[in-house]
C-alpha cells in the first residue's frame, strides 16, 4: 500500500528541521537541497493559528521555539517560550518562509 502522502509531486518536503541559537531560529533542509531558515519572531507573526494573542516570553528572554512536534505527513506544530503553541506549519507554508 503507497503512503497516501497530501503533497503534490513537486512539492517542498523537508529532510530536517532544526532549532539553533538557542529556539531564536528554525532551519530547514528540503528534499531538492534548499537550505534556508527563519527566526521565531517571523514564525510566531505568521502563526496560522486563530488564537494569535501575543504574550510576553519570559522575563528578560526573547521570543525562543521551545519544540516542534509534527502533525501527520504534511506539517508541525510549534510551541514558543510565549506559551503559543496552536499554529500548524504546512511544508509549503515553511519553505515559502525559510526562503523568502
Amino acid at each position: 500500500m503507497s503512503d497516501p502522502s497530501p503533497l503534490a509531486p513537486g512539492e517542498p518536503w523537508p529532510e530536517e528541521l532544526r532549532v539553533q541559537e538557542s529556539g531564536a531560529l528554525l532551519k530547514v533542509t528540503f528534499a531538492d537541497g534548499v537550505v534556508g531558515s527563519v527566526s521565531a519572531e517571523r514564525l510566531r507573526d505568521a502563526s496560522p493559528s486563530a488564537d494569535k494573542t501575543r504574550n510576553p516570553p519570559p522575563t528578560g528572554k526573547p521570543l525562543a521555539i521551545v519544540e516542534v512536534e509534527q502533525m501527520g505527513n504534511y506539517a508541525v506544530r510549534i510551541g514558543f517560550n510565549d506559551g503559543h503553541d496552536t499554529g500548524i506549519y504546512t511544508w509549503r507554508l515553511l519553505r515559502s518562509l525559510t526562503t523568502h
